[in-house]
């Protein structure tokens, strides 16, 4: 239905079977293509540069920091970029708070049927920088 250029996905999973089901997903939708998965929190933003992604993927347990510090982060840096949060944690709905919070557009539980995901990544507006800044 796109008339442009396919939305330019990433995905940040530290599930391999999980990560390679999603990018399948997104790679089956006309206007969606999966441009990289990365496992740790310190592969995502060069992975996203590198890749001119439009849209990110992530879930909060990633490897090898936090990712709640890295939403933050990429609001400020990269605020073109639709963060959008895929989380199995039990606590969803603080969660989602707290993500929002900190910068990310969308939050969408693991255990949601897929099409809900990928409407997330359609209709995520840009990441916003969080409105108080820590100094």
């Amino acid at each position: 239905m796109t008339l442009g250029k396919p939305l330019r996905v990433l995905i940040a999973e530290n599930h391999p079977d999980l990560s390679e089901a999603v990018a399948r997903i997104i790679d089956s939708e006309p206007d969606m293509r999966c441009v990289g998965q990365v496992p740790r929190v310190s592969d995502v933003a060069p992975a996203a540069r590198e890749a001119s992604a439009d849209a990110l993927v992530l879930d909060l347990s990633l490897q090898g920091g936090s990712s709640l510090t890295l939403i933050e982060e990429l609001a400020s840096t990269m605020p073109d970029l639709r963060i959008v949060v895929f989380s199995g944690l039990a606590n969803a709905e603080e969660a989602a708070r707290e993500t929002k919070k900190r910068g990310a557009a969308e939050f969408v539980s693991k255990g949601c049927d897929f099409n809900v995901l990928l409407a997330a990544i359609r209709n995520a507006p840009d990441s916003k920088a969080p409105t108080a800044k820590s100094a």
